[in-house]
């Protein structure tokens, strides 16, 4: 008996090790823009960087693709859009887009301990758009992930992630090398698995 359950742990933790990919940090691509605004997400181990830039492709995405799926709160892949009539939709991301927009606007820093309202009057009202294109860039190594509470607090060169099944979808999860989570995927799209606009 103990020989068997040996063996299953033994087969559990390869399985395990298998479905983990090591994301390294690239070197600085001359193509991609410039870095001159962030924004910064911050979770309960980790904080990530995004370019301000990479929000603005998704969103000028959105604005050609959305009329043509009539504005469905399916259209983007975040939990909050789920229930959306096609015009609160279309509201949404009109409200959103023109606050991105406005190069004035630098509140956009986020908290995961933090309540945003849906509707906010705020930077809050890009975060469901933020968390829908994070797995993607995460899996691209795009974005600066830099670990709290160590000191130096440098970019990690290197991250994992993992595919976690959740109502027969799998979804990613990026931790860092000591486990510690950064951002699991499923928390905004556990209950539906649509099709991502932002290319892996």
């Amino acid at each position: 008996m103990k020989t068997l359950l040996l063996l299953l742990s033994a087969v559990v933790l390869s399985c395990t090790a298998m479905a983990q990919t090591v994301i390294k940090m690239r070197p600085p691509d001359p193509e991609e823009p410039i870095m001159t605004d962030s924004i910064t997400y911050e979770g309960e181990t980790s904080v990530v960087i995004m370019n301000r830039q990479f929000l603005l492709d998704y969103m000028d995405m959105l604005d050609t693709s959305l009329p043509r799926q009539q504005y469905s709160g399916l259209a983007v892949n975040h939990i909050s859009f789920k229930n959306f009539s096609k015009a609160d939709m279309a509201a949404h991301f009109q409200k959103a887009y023109c606050y991105l927009k406005d190069s004035t606007n630098k509140d956009l820093t986020y908290s995961t301990t933090k309540m945003y309202m849906q509707w906010a009057e705020d930077g809050g009202i890009l975060l469901p758009y933020i968390e829908t294109i994070m797995a993607d860039l995460l899996q691209q190594a795009r974005l600066k992930v830099v670990e709290k509470f160590v000191k130096p607090q440098l970019p990690v060169t290197s991250y994992k992630m993992i595919f976690e099944p959740v109502n027969g979808h799998d979804f990613r999860v990026f931790r860092l090398n000591n486990g510690k989570q950064i951002f699991r995927e499923s928390t905004f799209a556990a209950e539906q698995q649509l099709a991502t606009f932002y290319p892996r």
